[in-house]
């Protein structure tokens, strides 16, 4: 195992990310420090950075590295960004750094920037295109994404920060119509941004970030995930009008908002706010992934293409991680899915018509089955729940990953209850239901995956095949094998009784010699 420091020295903010990564490329993030330095801070007059900003920077990259030191990082990547890039003292600022830290800081481009930020998000979202929005304190990076390659990138020299002291929006809001011709007109200057209603703003950075955690607190959702949540363009309207109304005391008492990026907030929720507005694009999807990401993978995936599918990477990053049996893993996948299909004629609705995409829904529950016993073995299966709903799994939408562990969790369970694992919130009714199609997916792949797992119960893949027959009284698994399965097929009949229950039909298994 080695250790990897990324740092990144924004306009508004200095932050580090600490990463764990193999030789096969898994990876996983162990730290992240942040420190709002405010290093652009004034620079609209002179474009100078401030000593006092400077001083501030140099105390957190001093603090970083120490920490770097202590963990005995193998590998430090650092980049500076917009703040750094337009400063007319950048060389000296940089040498000051090298001398108090030893850290030799890369200073990104605009479209380096831009390019860190689509790799964070391309292998972290399952999406074919897009256009990606990182607001920065001093800089907007925009890229257009078809068919999961770079179209069009652009570095824009404004941000959060500028933006905020260029109309002078630190108290309420009062030039609305002014902010709304200037970034129009900013816009207007790229022929390519408009008419790109077809597609999602993928949102990047703390800043994109607030405007979902707002939302999500106004509407009480269940679930504290911000990587792809949705919202639409009257939501992030509706949160832009919310904050210009108030000061700055009373905007650090919005739910949801950070204290330390409340002064500067309307000038942030401004550009997404008017960039939706003048694109006509209806739908922004939040990324919690970003730039610092981006150059993760960067530095792991040495041919540099994205990932070929976000949900395979993520799920065996994770298997990885917790040192699964991956053997097991794949084997139990197998035959559950294989079961799973054959059994399509029992469930009530037909697969294809179900909102959601049941494939990889299965595929994810079953895959992480055991996730959960690197917390406890004994009801493992509960706290496979947790980690599947709580680690990094891309390529699934919220209601999709809270389906899996669902599932993942029921695979031991045989009178499972889905008032469970509220973890002290209110239901996820508002994701999910706990009757029809919602509950008897739920349940009935729960058993699926129950039975599969028992049929590689000696964890050496000695099912070669299983084939369901569906009788009017009973269904009948006939597995085929050269090796004598009776405790296998003993242990798979305990889910007898639930397996009665739910599919109203009577269990009955057939060894047969292959």
């Amino acid at each position: 195992m080695n250790k990897l420091a990324i740092m990144d020295i924004g306009s508004n903010s200095i932050k580090m990310i600490l990463v764990d990564y193999r030789r096969d490329k898994s990876f996983r993030i162990i730290d992240e420090l942040k420190e709002t330095v405010r290093l652009g801070e004034g620079m609209h007059k002179n474009s100078y950075l401030k000593e006092d900003r400077i001083q501030k920077a140099l105390q957190t990259l001093t603090l970083f590295k120490n920490l770097c030191d202590a963990v005995e990082v193998d590998e430090i990547i650092a980049v500076a960004t917009a703040a750094v890039r337009e400063a007319a003292n950048q060389q000296k600022f940089l040498d000051r750094v090298y001398k108090q830290t030893g850290l030799e800081i890369r200073v990104l481009a605009g479209k380096e920037e831009a390019y860190y930020d689509y790799k964070g998000v391309v292998n972290s979202f399952d999406l074919d295109s897009g256009l990606i929005m990182d607001v920065g304190g001093g800089s907007v990076e925009l890229v257009l994404m078809e068919d999961r390659m770079v179209k069009k990138s652009v570095s824009l020299p404004f941000g959060a920060l500028t933006i905020t002291e260029k109309f002078e929006l630190y108290d309420e809001n009062n030039r609305d119509k002014d902010i709304k011709k200037h970034l129009h007109q900013e816009f207007s200057k790229l022929e390519w941004l408009k008419n790109l209603k077809n597609i999602p703003l993928i949102g990047v950075g703390g800043t994109i970030r607030n405007i979902a955690k707002i939302w999500q607190r106004k509407n009480n959702y269940s679930l504290e995930i911000l990587h792809y949540y949705n919202l639409n363009a009257e939501n992030v309207n509706s949160v832009y009008k919310k904050v210009s109304k108030k000061s700055i005391e009373e905007r650090k008492e919005i739910p949801g908002l950070s204290s330390k990026r409340a002064d500067i907030f309307i000038g942030a929720s401004g550009l997404v706010n008017y960039l939706m507005d003048f694109t006509g694009i209806e739908n922004l999807i939040i990324s919690g992934k970003g730039i610092r990401e981006g150059l993760v993978y960067d530095f792991l995936l040495e041919d540099k293409l994205p990932v070929a599918d976000v949900l395979d990477y993520s799920i065996k990053n994770l298997l990885h991680n917790f040192d699964l049996n991956e053997k097991h893993a794949a084997r139990v996948n197998e035959l559950n899915k294989n079961i799973f299909y054959q059994l399509e004629s029992e469930f009530s609705f037909a697969f294809d018509e179900f909102p959601d995409r049941i494939s990889r829904i299965i595929k994810t529950a079953a895959l992480l089955h055991d996730v959960g016993t690197n917390i406890n073995y004994y009801d493992h299966h509960e706290h496979s729940f947790y980690v599947i709903l709580n680690a990094d799994l891309y390529g699934l939408t919220h209601r999709e990953l809270l389906l899996a562990a669902y599932i993942s969790a029921s695979h031991r369970h045989n009178k499972y209850s889905l008032h469970k694992y509220n973890l002290n919130r209110k239901s996820f009714k508002d994701i999910i239901s706990r009757k029809g199609n919602d509950k008897e997916l739920i349940r009935k792949s729960g058993i699926i995956l129950e039975i599969s797992e028992s049929l590689d119960l000696n964890r050496k893949g000695l099912v070669q095949r299983v084939e369901v027959e569906s009788k009017v009284d009973h269904i009948l698994f006939k597995v085929y094998s050269s090796y004598d399965l009776r405790l296998e097929i003993e242990d798979a009949r305990e889910a007898a009784d639930g397996f009665e229950s739910l599919f109203g039909k009577e269990l009955k298994f057939k060894l047969l010699d292959v």
